[in-house]
């Protein structure tokens, strides 16, 4: 009996032995990047050395362990998962590799995974859009990386974003700022993160891709109760964007040790006037915006050897989260040990400006220090309060006499000459009828502008005026030109939408509720946006019969009564008054704390009202409390060329370009302004225009009184009045002109800012067709001469042009 207790044991360890195995499985949440290595009954020893596959990398994602019992069979298992990402979409074929473990070394074997998808296959596109295109050798300039996905099928971040900087120097990336927006009809999710780099050698730098993953939802899993979404994680990798370092002109100044940037240099030596013995500090603080990690130190100082030096280290304090935005000071005691005058020589900083390229130097004023020996024993010889009271008093001015009154009145001096009265109505009847006229021909009057509003007002009236042009533009096609077609087509889409009431700037066929009204619309979308292709023989025809289908009420006379169309004035009255109140809503919110309130109240107010400056002033401080720094800055430009004069618009303008990370290039003058910036920022452009307008009609005033004299005689003072006045126009429409032209593009009333980095296009579509991109900087300006559903073209100070998305600007006037 025991030895068959023995050989039965035996067989059970045997058993156990066999079934020592190490295998490659599919993860249970479906997704095909997701794989577990299970090792059943052993442990790996220390981490298993995968095998090297092309284009593939596994990143571990974590270990967990499982015991089960089947038919009495017991079963350990050590789970090892991983995360495949592969740069092509398929399958990955995994070679079988051997591994150690707890039970000697095991061979694992071959494994192919699902097939993968792609990022691109996913509708996701990720971008790395540098700020510029060439910039200096340490020239700091913006870097930002757009994740562009869609709305309805993004989950989460899977991580964050993986890049290798190099060669380039950066700061952080900031935190993502989502926004949304439609493209063809999808609403799309934008997530941007800002940066900042410099290169420090010359040469073409371009930059590596960057990486992240993405969750994405693809379906559901389980059924009723149990069912939840089921969630791929994709690897979105970016472009590789290239940017043209050019290296600092030569030769460089004996000074310079290699800082670029933009940079103040301050002196401060307290106290001027001392005794030996007593402490002087000397403090030099040098700040700015550059290549600080490449800034070695303050330039050295010059004293006289009458005085002790201490030199404690310098102390560099940078801004928070920015690497590039420092100040270094260093306090210099100088103890004195002899009297007299000594003069601290001037300090000098040079580094480059990339702005102007050129090589700047900060020079310190020269400070003359007062050393004096030391100080006697001081005695009180002020003479006491009793002492001084009376003179005091003695020495008080007697108070004036009052001065006199003035005389009673007395009888005025007659009037000259005669003047008649009108004599009143002969009856109450002639006078009642001579009011009423007025009112009579007033109502006539306010009938026929209820007329004309209502009319104008008329909800009818552009389905009306569309299928006018309809019919129109069907008898232009049947006869135009290949060349022409393609406008024609455009707006007989156009005038559809109209005509059906679609507020969709790009609808779909399927918008369209009549299905021969689908056919016609598919038809033009194929002739448009496909291979060359020709519109059906009977397509026109089609059109035609589809059009006169289509019925559109006339005018309802009736709504000449309506209150809207008799009482305008008190509709924008109400208008007017709602607009106060919800600025005074949005003031409470703000107050409260209670930003995003704020916000959406403002910026109702500015949608209104976009050159209603004060509305943008305050909406740039509610997007400011939100860490909404570059929308805040775009709304705070406006607010600024709109009405510079404002003391409090110009500081909210420097802060939320400074914490943007951009100023518009026309208006940075304006905020450390020279003689002809600190001229213009007097008025707005509007204003300059209005002055230049006023000089030139003072100047033919003037003009016309020295044509007059000529003519008829004048007096000789009437002469040199108007030569003044000519010379005062000169000089104010030379200023008024000088003020405006100061401002650029900004002057313009189209202008429009890019209030983030983002892409400009060729031509105004995102679809995978060969066309030319290029980025196109946060802060740049342009104007706005065209738009297309939904897309705006902007020509920039150049001549160059380009469409953008119209969500990505902010105009500044309109």
């Amino acid at each position: 009996m025991r030895s068959l207790r023995l050989a039965f044991l035996f067989c059970l360890l045997v058993a156990a032995a066999c079934a020592q195995s190490v295998q490659w499985q599919a993860s249970d949440s479906g997704d095909p990047s997701e794989l577990q290595l299970v090792f059943e009954n052993c442990a790996p020893e220390g981490d298993p050395a995968l095998p090297s596959v092309p284009n593939v990398t596994f990143s571990f994602a974590g270990r967990s362990e499982q015991t089960s019992i089947v038919n009495f069979s017991m079963t350990r298992s050590v789970i090892l998962n991983y995360r495949v990402r592969a740069r092509a979409a398929g399958s990955v074929s995994i070679p079988a590799f051997t591994v150690k473990t707890t039970e000697g070394t095991l061979r694992v074997p071959a494994f192919t995974t699902g097939a993968m998808r792609q990022a691109a296959e996913a509708n996701i596109y990720a971008r790395l859009l540098p700020g510029v295109t060439s910039a200096w050798a340490g020239e700091v300039f913006p870097l930002a990386y757009s994740l562009d996905v869609s709305r309805r099928n993004f989950n989460q971040l899977g991580g964050p974003i993986e890049w290798d900087s190099a060669p380039l120097i950066v700061e952080d990336w900031s935190k993502p700022e989502p926004a949304e927006f439609t493209a063809n009809g999808e609403t799309r999710l934008n997530i941007a993160y800002k940066t900042r780099a410099y290169a420090k050698a010359p040469g073409t730098v371009t930059i590596h891709a960057a990486s992240q993953l993405v969750n994405v939802a693809t379906g559901t899993i389980g059924f009723g109760l149990f069912q939840q979404p089921r969630v791929e994680q994709l690897s979105v990798t970016s472009n590789q964007p290239a940017v043209n370092v050019r290296p600092l002109p030569l030769p460089a100044p004996a000074g310079f040790s290699g800082a670029v940037g933009q940079f103040r240099l301050n002196s401060k030596v307290v106290p001027a006037t001392a005794a030996v013995g007593e402490p002087v500090t000397w403090t030099l603080e040098l700040s700015g915006t550059g290549n600080w990690p490449d800034v070695a130190g303050l330039p050295a100082r010059e004293v006289s050897r009458d005085f002790q030096v201490i030199s404690p280290q310098a102390k560099r304090t940078p801004a928070e989260g920015r690497l590039f935005d420092a100040t270094l000071a260093e306090d210099v005691v100088l103890v004195p040990t002899k009297p007299g005058t000594y003069t601290l020589a001037p300090v000098e900083f040079t580094y480059f400006d990339p702005k102007t390229g050129t090589y700047q130097t900060l020079t310190t004023p020269r400070t003359t220090v007062t050393i004096s020996a030391p100080a006697a024993p001081r005695f009180n010889i002020a003479p006491s309060a009793e002492a001084t009271g009376p003179a005091v008093a003695a020495a008080t001015p007697p108070k004036p006499p009052a001065p006199p009154e003035l005389p009673s009145a007395l009888p005025r001096d007659p009037l000259p000459g005669s003047a008649s009265a009108p004599v009143p109505f002969a009856r109450v009847r002639n006078l009642v009828l001579a009011a009423l006229a007025p009112f009579a021909a007033l109502g006539v009057f306010w009938l026929g502008l209820s007329a004309r509003r209502a009319a104008l007002t008329d909800p009818g009236r552009a389905r009306r005026l569309a299928r006018q042009r309809l019919g129109a533009t069907l008898d232009r096609l049947a006869q135009a030109p290949a060349a022409e077609r393609a406008a024609l087509l455009l707006a007989w889409q156009h005038d559809t939408a109209v005509l059906c009431r679609i507020p969709h700037a790009a609808p779909a066929a399927s918008a369209l509720a009549d299905p021969a009204w689908q056919r016609l619309w598919s038809e033009a979308d194929r002739a448009l946006y496909g291979p060359p292709a020709e519109l059906p023989a009977d397509w026109a025809d089609r059109a035609r019969a589809a059009l006169a289908a289509s019925r559109v009420p006339g005018f309802a006379a009736w709504r000449i009564l309506h209150p809207r169309n008799l009482l305008p004035l008190l509709a924008l009255a109400a208008v007017l008054a709602a607009s106060d109140l919800r600025a005074a809503d949005a003031a409470a919110a703000y107050r409260q704390g209670d930003y995003a309130t704020a916000e959406k109240a403002w910026a109702e107010v500015v949608q209104r009202d976009p050159a209603d400056w004060a509305a943008r002033h305050n909406l740039a401080l509610a997007l400011a409390q939100q860490d909404r720094w570059t929308e805040a800055a775009a709304q705070a430009t406006a607010a600024f060329v709109q009405h510079p004069a404002d003391d409090g618009g110009r500081l909210n303008l420097a802060l939320a370009c400074e914490k943007a990370g951009y100023t518009p290039g026309t208006l940075a003058p304006f905020l450390a302004p020279g003689p002809r910036h600190a001229l213009a920022r007097l008025a707005s452009p509007a204003e300059w225009e209005r002055a230049a307008v006023a000089s030139a009609t003072l100047i033919a005033l003037a003009l016309g009184v020295l044509l007059y004299g000529r003519f008829q005689r004048a007096p000789a003072w009437g002469r040199y009045l108007a030569l003044a006045a000519i010379v005062a126009g000169l000089l104010a429409g030379t200023a008024a002109l000088v003020g405006r032209d100061a401002y650029g593009l900004a002057a313009h009333p189209q202008a429009a800012l890019a209030w983030r980095g983002t892409t400009l296009h060729s031509i105004p579509t995102e679809a995978e067709i060969n066309q030319q991109t290029t980025a196109l900087a946060a802060g740049s300006l342009g104007v706005m001469n065209r738009t297309f559903l939904g897309w705006v073209r902007l020509r920039f100070e150049d001549g160059r042009t380009g469409w953008v998305r119209k969500q990505e600007l902010v105009p500044l006037w309109r």
